[in-house]
């Protein structure tokens, strides 16, 4: 006896799928395909059976008619289990009585896997089951259309973002996430042991990304994991997160930074709604493309907007979780628009390297994007200046001997440039209006979870 007698199969055999389920069409109608996927669906009406038979890009119908189909077919059919996965091979008809408008008629079906008794079920809809459950099976709840057809979308977002910047001169880099010191200061770090030293997970590419810049590289970006050690448990955080980060030498001010990233997510808007159509019907998310250019009011305007608003907030407090909340309420009535950037944050709330303003006093040349209440980026201009720079990290109280690998490069003309990070969760959460941000993280990172 073999493995696959065993294990209860037959062998994968010569069999190579001929078609997606998308792409049973009308082009394919009296044609014979070879469709492999897992069993969706089964409903046995006696003398005739039915089987949903799904795969990466959605479902079809396999009709199996006692008189119309080899015994050995109709047998099988009635001995699979949901989540087995099948080959089955057939002939495509029209099926006006089928949503799609065909089905397949097997001529074979081969079992190529069983399945255990699944602990959630796959057909959304059926049975109501909490987060944290569908989390603890995250790989079988990937598999529901819906939930697979969140991470499309994200790959969509990301991939034409990434299509933009290298269109514009930008190179992609790939920085540690192991390093020597904080990025941004406090203890939100995850310490490591490496070797007889001590480090850190990266919170971010930033420095690197600045040295790169200082290195002749000009324009670069990056799509990575960043570590915050915050021990928080709301919908907004996850500890680890994946970051799109982005620098650019040579610029005349803050707003080229805001100019690009604008342009970048007009674009990235655009062609999503195009290429994940299919995704977006299915989550029934209308995606507006954002009008360029985007609002752009200072701190200090939108301070004084929650204020009139009844949220008491002064010019040296940050904005809080509520306070994005009601200006993403505010932002759409005042200015017909959900994509806002918030600029010139004072210095005291902004990371040393910020470039501090020459015409707002107390100020920054920084931004925040805001997008349906949440912030979804931090950017801003960096200090170009190595005197300025020192000058600041000691204000901050940093020593500056323990970042002398940043700070020393700077002798030697570094190229007025700024920056930004953009989260790529955040902005799938917001995009398709999802509650809690570990819905829009593939396999979420919280100060509970480590697995699966």
């Amino acid at each position: 006896m073999d493995f696959y007698e065993e294990a209860g199969v037959e062998p994968i055999g010569e069999e190579t799928r001929t078609h997606l389920t998308t792409e049973i069409t009308t082009e394919t109608v009296d044609t014979e395909v070879i469709l492999q996927g897992w069993v969706h669906i089964l409903r046995d009406k006696g003398k005739i059976k039915f089987l949903i038979l799904r795969d990466e890009t959605g479902t079809v119908q396999i009709t199996v008619p006692e008189k119309k189909v080899p015994k050995a077919v109709f047998d099988v059919t009635g001995q699979l289990k949901p989540e087995y996965a099948v080959s089955v091979k057939g002939r495509v008809v029209a099926a006006k009585q089928v949503e799609s408008g065909f089905e397949v008629i097997p001529s074979h079906i081969r079992v190529i896997n069983t399945s255990h008794r699944i602990p959630i079920d796959v057909v959304e809809g059926k049975v109501d089951i909490d987060l944290d459950t569908r989390l603890n099976h995250r790989i079988l709840d990937l598999r529901k259309p819906k939930i697979n057809a969140i991470f499309r979308i994200q790959h969509s977002l990301v991939r034409y973002a990434r299509d933009y910047l290298e269109d514009n001169g930008f190179v992609e880099i790939h920085t540690p996430k192991i390093v020597a010191e904080a990025t941004e200061g406090g203890a939100n770090l995850f310490e490591v042991k490496y070797f007889d030293k001590k480090a850190y997970l990266a919170q971010s590419p930033q420095f690197y990304k600045q040295l790169m810049l200082l290195a002749g590289f000009g324009r670069v970006f990056e799509i990575a994991p960043v570590f915050r050690a915050e021990k928080h448990n709301t919908r907004r955080h996850v500890n680890e997160y994946t970051s799109f980060d982005y620098e650019m030498a040579w610029i005349t001010d803050v707003d080229d930074v805001m100019k690009m990233e604008e342009q970048m997510l007009h674009y990235s808007f655009k062609k999503t709604a195009k290429a994940s159509a299919t995704e977006l019907e299915l989550l029934e998310v209308q995606l507006e493309v954002p009008k360029v250019p985007f609002k752009r009011i200072k701190f200090e305007e939108a301070v004084d907007l929650l204020n009139q608003e009844g949220k008491e907030i002064s010019i040296t407090d940050d904005i809080d979780p509520e306070g994005e909340r009601l200006l993403g309420e505010i932002f759409p009535r005042e200015f017909g628009t959900d994509m806002v950037f918030i600029t010139h944050y004072p210095l005291e709330l902004r990371p040393a390297y910020t470039m501090p303003s020459l015409t707002d006093e107390g100020m920054t040349e920084s931004f925040d994007l805001t997008y349906k209440g949440m912030e979804i980026t931090t950017g801003g201009q960096r200090i170009h200046l190595y005197d300025l720079l020192v000058k600041r990290f000691k204000e901050k109280g940093f020593n500056t001997d323990d970042f002398a690998f940043y700070l020393d490069p700077f002798k030697y003309g570094a190229p007025p440039h700024g920056g930004l990070g953009l989260g790529v969760e955040r902005l799938t959460m917001q995009l398709l209006g999802i509650e809690n941000i570990r819905e829009a993280t593939l396999l979420p990172r919280d100060r509970d979870r480590i697995t699966p």
